[in-house]
């Protein structure tokens, strides 16, 4: 890697929102020597008058470059933080993995202990939010038969977590198709048994549930109604073992 002198203004990077992408930004970044100001995706792209904007296309070959230096800099556990913090849904989660890069470029693997830098700390702060959310979710979500024999589920998660648990439950039932829907992000998370898949799920319409689905879920809400106690139900201490937010894609009772 270059040895970071600036050598020219600053300018805003504009990327096509991947992880590839944002590699690219911060190889062009470090290879023209222009110091960002920030780095966006084109959907959050707010224009301003007098501020440069550089648009970098995906390039694979760029951005495994970076990250096999950050990964030889940092280690294996940090490209993970940073992966992580990249899903996040903070607005200065690029800016921030890329200043975090330039310090471990320069430090080495002292740098993930640097948590006084706030770079260092912001990307720590981001992955830990975002893999407490995945556990979270991924312990609340719940799947439907639906017909054809796929297992569907809806969330709407604050941060992108949809690769993560998408990988998650495709490791866990190798053998049975699934259909993940990010409603908040309007994506489907597929896997069909050979691959996985991110698509929009712009137009999607999900199948019917199967009539076994419909049985069960009506057996269960039977069973709850049978052996709950209306007088003894607790809204406060049922919002303390799961936040409201979850209840919308739990079975209605």
């Amino acid at each position: 890697m270059p040895d970071g002198t600036i050598l020219d203004g600053g300018a805003v990077y504009v990327y096509d929102g991947s992880y590839d992408g944002l590699f690219t930004a911060i190889f062009d970044a470090v290879y023209s020597r222009r110091e960002p100001e920030d780095i966006v995706s084109g959907n959050r792209l707010q224009l301003t008058f007098a501020t440069r904007y550089i648009e970098t296309a995906a390039d694979p070959a760029k951005a495994a470059r970076v990250k096999k230096a950050a990964r030889e800099k940092l280690g294996s556990q940090a490209m993970k933080r940073i992966y992580h913090a990249y899903l996040s849904s903070g607005e200065d989660r690029e800016i921030s993995i890329y200043r975090y890069l330039m310090l471990g470029f320069r430090m080495g693997g002292k740098a993930n202990s640097h948590l006084t830098d706030p770079a260092v700390f912001r990307v720590f702060s981001l992955s830990r939010n975002v893999s407490r959310e995945a556990d979270k979710m991924m312990g609340f979500m719940r799947f439907s038969v639906m017909e054809g024999g796929v297992q569907y589920c809806r969330f709407s998660p604050e941060n992108n977590i949809l690769p993560l648990v998408l990988s998650h439950f495709a490791a866990r039932f190798p053998g049975i198709p699934l259909v993940i829907h990010d409603t908040r992000r309007s994506l489907l998370g597929i896997y069909d048994t050979a691959g996985r898949y991110i698509v929009s799920a712009e137009g999607y319409v999900p199948p019917e549930k199967s009539s076994d689905e419909e049985c069960f879920e009506g057996l269960w809400k039977l069973f709850y109604d049978t052996i709950s106690i209306k007088e003894r139900r607790n809204l406060k201490l049922m919002k303390q073992m799961m936040p409201a937010r979850y209840f919308r894609h739990v079975w209605e009772r």
